[in-house]
């Protein structure tokens, strides 16, 4: 499931993290950039990576120069290993699965899988292997992985068997949750999901977002847009953005490696999400769509009833009340009845797909500009996981050095310089929480920039430029010519010191109380990766500045490993933070729809 950043399976491991703690840029041997202008800040050119063992590009890697710092992780984690979900496989029966690895400590580490049948391929570069057994695989095949990390002296074996039968064997596959999970919070049987695939491909969605997005741009630049983005260009500007997040040329439709069959036609993406997040301070309709390639590529949109309109409002909070009132109040009429779970939708998928579809299309066409200018369907971003090479380092002939593969990037349909028409980009990471306050009217706790970050405090000078003043958040710190900027794409090798240091100075990464900020106040990879749980319902302090500070930081849980759709089973992480969804969920029903609102609603923990 795509869990907040954004998402989308979010977390990547892992660069020599004293090389290098900011940005790594990556020499193209593909093709140059279309070099296609924009307001915001115009992608790098889309350089390639490995997409078969061996392949090697060329140009040696130029990097960013190494910030210079005394920083050091004490190597308080032992690297972890998820085997493989498939336990049993047919002969003929073509699989893969990823070897995922995670150290919470972020070290460099790399990943071999140093015995697999002569049938198997295994990628380095997206950490997959794709298998077809033979007959000479029978009874079973072996594998191991080695993992070594080469800075802390380290090497670990972990073995597995997969048995090899005669007949081709069902996908391993999630268990089914209870209804509320199902019809409401995460929808992901594809058999419900059916009529908004028909309805609103990925292709559509993108050049209509587009349409919808240009209501952000005042006048009388929006007049000035003379061509509108056709869906196909739309599509394969989506590409070109994943493609420079992660090195990888088989995703740039401009490169001669380009993955065609994989990734030319966008008929080839699948709704695999459908989750209105109920939770948020900014509710919204997160739908996520997959491509149909063997590696996991992930396209997560979010959208509002409204508009981030430019203007300043009298009252800041307008829109906010306005886009939560009407946005649960669509959830309300498609998707439940009593306050609580339609109870005719759970075992009728198809009259449930319909009325997902006729929920996402009555939010995209919502249009009240008469009443109010900013009161219309807003495709406010993308944001793109996939595990194709963002997060791996190379060595200097381009092969791979260490990583998980998985990586981050966000986009939007800005206009572009020439004023005349619009181009998806990637942009800067939202920022994330490194301090906390109480609110003004000591109702909750709201973000703060550490000291490090805040232009009203002894900051850094620089750094401040990553400080969102009105919303107290703090971008990801890439550096350009030895200065920070804000960062536009994430992964587990990135940012180290951010993350392990400034990012914590304050207020430890399992504080609760970050759970009330935007993605509970975790970066993209640290979300996906998350080795702790919910806060604790029981001390209002996490929530309630009034009753002080938390006592305890959330408690202990299994690791999270990248889930984004809970496609072979559910993570511990994953079915408590929708328990979570659910409490926030019940909560604002009631504020902005009345007390019976959310009267089907629980919150499971409380408990």
């Amino acid at each position: 499931m795509v869990l907040r950043c954004g998402g989308m399976r979010s977390a990547w491991v892992l660069v020599l993290f004293f090389a290098l703690f900011f940005s790594l840029v990556f020499a193209a041997c593909g093709s140059p950039s279309s070099g296609l202008p924009v307001e915001a800040p115009t992608p790098r050119p889309s350089p390639p990576i490995l997409s078969k063992v061996g392949a090697s590009c060329p140009a040696t890697p130029e990097v960013t120069a190494p910030v210079v710092s005394q920083f050091t992780v004490p190597d308080t984690h032992e690297v972890e290993f998820f085997a493989p979900a498939w336990k049993k496989v047919g002969l003929g029966q073509t699989i893969s699965f990823s070897t995922s690895v995670i150290d919470q400590d972020l070290d460099e580490t790399r990943v071999e899988v140093t015995k697999l049948p002569g049938s198997a391929r295994f990628d380095p570069i997206t950490q997959t292997v794709m298998w077809t057994p033979a007959i000479s695989d029978q009874p079973k095949a072996d594998f191991e992985v080695t993992i070594t990390q080469p800075g802390r002296g380290k090497t670990t074996k972990k073995a597995f068997a997969i048995e090899v039968v005669k007949d081709a064997q069902p996908a391993p596959m999630a268990a089914e949750q209870s209804p509320i999970i199902e019809t409401l919070l995460l929808v992901h049987s594809q058999k419900r999901l059916e009529q908004v695939n028909k309805d609103w491909p990925i292709d559509r969605l993108l050049e209509f977002g587009a349409q919808t997005f240009k209501l952000q741009i005042p006048e009388p630049q929006r007049s000035q847009l003379k061509t509108p983005l056709s869906a196909q260009l739309a599509y394969e500007q989506m590409l070109v953005g994943l493609a420079e997040t992660h090195n990888n040329p088989r995703l740039d439709p401009r490169s001669p490696q380009f993955d065609r069959a994989s990734f030319g036609d966008p008929k080839g993406w699948h709704l695999v999400a459908f989750r209105p997040r109920i939770d948020k301070a900014w509710t919204e309709l997160r739908v996520v769509y997959k491509a149909a390639s063997i590696e996991p590529v992930y396209a997560m949109f979010r959208l509002r009833p409204v508009v981030e309109y430019v203007p300043a409002l009298p009252r800041p909070d307008e829109e906010r009340d306005a886009n939560n009132k009407i946005f649960l109040g669509m959830v309300a009429k498609h998707l439940m009845k009593n306050g609580g779970v339609n109870p005719a939708y759970v075992k009728d998928e198809v009259a449930h797909g319909k009325a997902l579809s006729a929920l996402m299309t009555d939010l995209l066409m919502f249009d009240d500009t008469k009443t109010k200018p900013y009161l219309h369907g807003f495709e406010i971003g993308i944001a793109m996981e996939g595990r194709m090479g963002g997060g791996s380092a190379r060595n200097g002939d381009g092969s791979y050095k260490s990583g998980d593969g998985w990586g981050w990037n966000a986009m939007k349909p800005f206009r572009t310089s020439d004023g005349a028409t619009q181009a998806y980009v990637n942009v800067a990471i939202p920022g994330f929480w490194t301090d906390t306050q109480p609110s003004k009217d000591g109702s909750t706790w709201e973000p703060k920039c550490a000291t490090k970050f805040n232009p009203n405090e002894k900051h850094d000078p620089g750094f401040e430029i990553l400080c969102r003043k009105t919303m107290g958040f703090v971008d990801l710190p890439d550096m350009k010519n030895g200065k920070p900027v804000n960062g536009k794409r994430d992964a587990v090798n990135l940012y180290v010191e951010h993350k392990l240091s400034w990012m914590v100075s304050t207020m430890p990464l399992a504080d609760g109380r970050r759970d009330l900020g935007e993605e509970n106040g975790v970066t993209c990879a640290q979300c996906h990766i998350r080795n702790f749980g919910m806060h604790d319902y029981g001390d209002p302090a996490n929530t309630d500045p009034h009753a002080g500070v938390p006592k305890a930081v959330n408690h202990a849980i299994p690791t999270l490993d990248f889930q984004i759709v809970p496609t072979t089973g559910w993570s511990a992480f994953t079915l408590e933070f929708l328990q979570h969804q659910e409490c926030r969920g019940k909560k604002l029903f009631e504020q902005f729809l009345g007390k019976d609102a959310g009267k089907g609603l629980t919150c499971p923990l409380a408990k």
